[in-house]
């Protein structure tokens, strides 16, 4: 077979592909025998029809597509092969000669990875974003959900079901689950203001079917002393300490991504970084399919799915540029060796197994992404080595505002958040008494 390769854009090339005559007629007659096989003509046993009759019933030419989308779909990966090429989309193929008894020549357009000429990153600069700090209000976030999780489940006699109580309901099979009311769920809204015994008819994701409310649940939540008791630290403010530690980690990590891609987008600003056009529209109608599944895409609207494909362009632009980095740095690569031993380190920091974690990474057919994910860091954090990172500009003071009229009666004070005004604090969680009671069951958010 012969194939011809000729770069058409810096992004696409063009195969020129030949099959042999030799290879066609042999096409041509083993589909001649299948649908011999299938056409039944008095007279005729199957397999024995005459070609010409089968054209006549048929019509001249009657396997002349089917000839051409196998060869094609046999030529493909073996033209791919030969020019050693790695498509980043499906190939568009173009038929340029066929007839029987002669070479059957089509054209192969090829997105494949863009040749990316990348400035000297020493020469870009980069101002870091502030480091971040725990507010009291993400502290207060976890320990309220750490008090859900350590709650006691105490029946409600009685009343309507509430935001932040635990819903007991029946599903269509007769199983039980117990469901935590939270702000934001849907489910949660058609539950609300429901009493135990009820039958509620509930519509989820163009879904209409009915839950029984079998029981409402109050949150017997734990004071701080007990909470910290229960996950084994020495007090309140180990506790605290703890939570804080955790957040701390978790907000750098997320500093040290977004330092990352900031530093690729100031490298892609400067080169030129195309975006294969059939790749692009694959990659958009993939995620609007994942979001039409999901229920979601019904509410974007023009200037929603623009936002969209936007963002979509600016993901796929990264992808390339961090491929096209990695194929120009070897370094970048992991070995075996390399990422056997990354595996390991991966599963100590998570306390697992190393043969169960790469058997679980395995199971789930993310071993590659797995190790796509950590050459695209090793990228990224030479990248950030080389750049020149500066310190984040100083916040100008606020002006102050000229004086406004007076508020209306009952309104929040100026500089206030409305919804303070708005919210009684929550009452302090009551000690608990000293019989014992049953413990919260794993609890379901909706």
């Amino acid at each position: 077979m012969k194939v011809e390769a000729k770069e058409t854009s810096s992004s696409t090339v063009t195969l020129s592909v030949e099959v042999p005559a030799e290879r066609v007629a042999q096409k041509f007659q083993q589909l001649l025998r299948e649908v011999a096989q299938q056409v039944r003509i008095p007279g005729f046993r199957p397999g024995k029809v005459p070609r010409r009759l089968l054209e006549a019933q048929l019509g001249e030419g009657f396997l002349n597509d089917d000839v051409q989308a196998a060869l094609i779909e046999e030529a493909v990966p073996a033209a791919l092969a030969q020019a050693a090429l790695r498509p980043l989309s499906r190939p568009e193929t173009r038929v340029v000669a066929f007839e029987e008894g002669k070479p059957f020549s089509f054209e192969l357009d090829v997105e494949v990875l863009p040749k990316i000429d990348f400035p000297d990153p020493g020469t870009i600069t980069v101002e870091a974003d502030p480091e971040p700090v725990p507010s009291d209000a993400d502290v207060e976030r976890v320990l309220e959900e750490l008090k859900v999780q350590h709650a006691t489940l105490l029946p409600k006699d009685g009343g309507k079901a509430e935001l932040g109580e635990v819903a007991v309901v029946a599903v269509g099979d007769g199983e039980e689950r117990e469901l935590l009311l939270s702000e934001g769920s849907e489910l949660s809204r058609q539950l609300v203001g429901h009493a135990a015994g009820e039958d509620v008819p509930v519509q989820l994701d163009e879904q209409e079917f009915t839950l029984t409310l079998k029981a409402v649940k109050q949150l017997d939540k734990p004071e701080l002393d007990d909470l910290a008791q229960a996950l084994g630290h020495d007090g309140e403010a180990a506790l605290l300490e703890s939570i804080k530690s955790q957040l701390q980690q978790r907000l750098n990590q997320e500093h040290k991504q977004r330092t990352r891609y900031k530093v690729l987008d100031a490298l892609i600003a400067q080169a030129e970084v195309p975006v294969p056009p059939r790749l692009k529209e694959e990659m958009l109608q993939h995620e609007l399919a994942l979001l039409e599944r999901s229920g979601r895409v019904g509410a974007l609207d023009d200037d929603d799915r623009a936002a969209y494909a936007e963002g979509a362009e600016q993901r796929l632009r990264r992808e390339v540029a961090l491929e096209s980095l990695k194929r120009q740095v070897g370094s970048l690569r992991l070995d075996d060796d390399a990422f056997e031993k990354l595996v390991q380190t991966e599963a100590e920091a998570q306390g697992v197994n190393p043969v169960k974690f790469k058997a679980v990474l395995e199971r789930e057919r993310s071993l590659s992404r797995f190790r796509a994910q950590k050459e695209d860091e090793r990228a990224l954090d030479l990248l950030v080595s080389r750049v020149q990172l500066t310190a984040p500009k100083a916040k100008a003071p606020a002006k102050k505002k000229a004086a406004t009229k007076a508020a209306p009666k009952g309104a929040a004070p100026k500089g206030e958040k409305a919804e303070s005004a708005a919210k009684p604090k929550a009452p302090k969680p009551k000690a608990k008494p000293a019989a014992k009671k049953k413990p919260a069951g794993k609890k379901e958010t909706p």
